[in-house]
């Protein structure tokens, strides 16, 4: 039998997190690094039934929801389970999770007014996948005016053996910073963005069931897995309700009442900045500029 929403035990607020006037999130906290952990936001019972519901697409092919087709006799693991992208648009339990009223409430909380969902993504990083290069959402994203926010849920215990979130904390403030080449043997992304002067990378370790909200601007990215198990992870992409525009990928945009609101395709590529040697931020060139330099 197909799990669908219907099938799931949603607890719909998680006792973890109901404190002083019932906040999800630490507003100041966020404010400082660029991003906040909810523990315990989504239940056991919750986890496993996503778990259940993912591997289930995995194994019927993917369902037209996989990055690429599955390959499952390639020595390389990611081409074994490649990432499913976009499952909200036809999937109900993806569109569920997008549309979560936990995730409403956070998102609104730190960005303070109601956003927009666009986009869903469920990566299963196997055993000796690569990781994904440092970079920045907005750069994919192109939200005017305003930036866009992750929901990122944990459906595996996340750690620095195999693969968790990285994060630069502070970088939620600063400009888009031109690309530059990754190391291939590492990142399946081909390219990066170099951490500021000042700045350090972080390991991010999280428990299954816990949900890190992070900002557009926000350096992010994850190592190599180097256990012996899954690091999976089903995320969410929004953008601030203020926004106008949008690149094209990210169409429909859905309100939390699961209607869908127009907005202006973004075709831009944007500028991006490096920084000097003394630290000092400047703008450079486009993106498109930064990547053919290469």
């Amino acid at each position: 039998m197909e799990l669908t929403s219907s099938h799931i035990p949603f607890s719909m607020e998680s006792a973890q997190n109901e404190g002083v006037n019932d906040s999800i999130v630490d507003v100041d906290a966020y404010g400082r690094a660029g991003y906040y952990v909810a523990r315990g936001l989504f239940s056991p019972e919750e986890v496993s039934a996503f778990l259940v519901h993912f591997m289930r697409i995995h194994g019927a092919g993917g369902e037209g929801w996989t990055e690429r087709p599955i390959e499952p006799d390639s020595p390389d693991p990611l081409r074994q389970y490649p990432r499913l992208l976009q499952m909200h648009r036809g999937d109900e339990l993806s569109r569920d999770y997008l549309l979560d009223n936990r995730l409403r409430k956070a998102l609104t909380e730190l960005l303070g007014t109601e956003p927009y969902g666009v986009q869903t993504m469920m990566y299963f990083k196997p055993a000796g996948a690569r990781g994904q290069a440092l970079h920045q959402d907005q750069r994919f994203l192109r939200v005017e005016p305003g930036t866009c926010m992750a929901a990122w849920l944990a459906l595996d215990d996340c750690t620095s053996e195999n693969g968790c979130l990285q994060v630069v904390p502070g970088t939620h403030t600063i400009d888009m910073l031109c690309p530059i080449t990754s190391d291939r043997s590492k990142s399946f992304t081909r390219e990066t963005v170099p951490v500021p002067p000042g700045y350090e990378v972080k390991d991010l370790h999280m428990k299954a069931g816990d949900v890190v909200f992070f900002n557009g601007q926000l350096i992010h990215g994850s190592g190599p897995n180097e256990s012996n198990g899954f690091r999976r992870i089903l995320v969410g992409h929004y953008i601030v309700g203020e926004a106008e525009k949008v690149a094209r990928y990210y169409f429909p945009v859905y309100r939390f009442d699961r209607s869908t609101v127009d907005l202006e395709i973004n075709e831009g590529g944007g500028a991006c900045g490096e920084y000097s040697a003394d630290g000092v931020f400047e703008l450079k060139s486009t993106v498109e500029e930064a990547l053919a330099a290469h």
